[in-house]
């Protein structure tokens, strides 16, 4: 496996924190999408792709209908991992938070960012293996349409 730098995975976790809502000083807001309601946008897929690449590869991920019900997939498997992520960390967060798909698109590279470290790191590696493992089949069927 490979050795990730701790400053960088400090500065992944803190970009996270902000996301759910925990205040880092100093970080910057993401610009929100304009609209979640009806299918995804190409650039709305194209974030999404990136955050599921990032928890099983870009290889399957490329092959995925990026369509609503995949975002909502993507969605519950994203909290999943920052659910777990959070429980190693025993960082507080906001009571049901559950990521949607404006939030998957707005910090999509943020997400795929901190999946990819975290997937690298031993005691939160786990997080990203298991909700790959427990949703594979749910996002391969909402890809299919079914």
């Amino acid at each position: 496996m490979k050795n990730v730098g701790w400053s960088r995975l400090l500065v992944v976790v803190a970009v996270v924190l902000g996301m759910v809502g925990v205040v880092v000083p100093g970080a910057v807001a993401a610009p929100v999408p304009i609209s979640a309601a009806s299918d995804p946008t190409a650039e709305e897929q194209e974030a999404l792709r990136q955050v599921a690449g990032a928890i099983w590869t870009p290889d399957l991920a490329a092959g995925w209908n990026m369509n609503t019900d995949v975002a909502d997939v993507l969605s519950t498997a994203t909290g999943e991992i920052l659910r777990c992520s959070e429980a190693f960390a025993l960082v507080p967060r906001p009571p049901g938070f559950l990521p949607g798909i404006v939030y998957l698109v707005t910090y999509a590279l943020r997400l795929r960012d901190y999946f990819l470290v975290v997937r690298d790191s031993r005691t939160y590696r786990a997080c990203v293996v298991t909700a790959a493992a427990n949703y594979r089949t749910a996002i391969e069927l909402a890809s299919m349409g079914i």
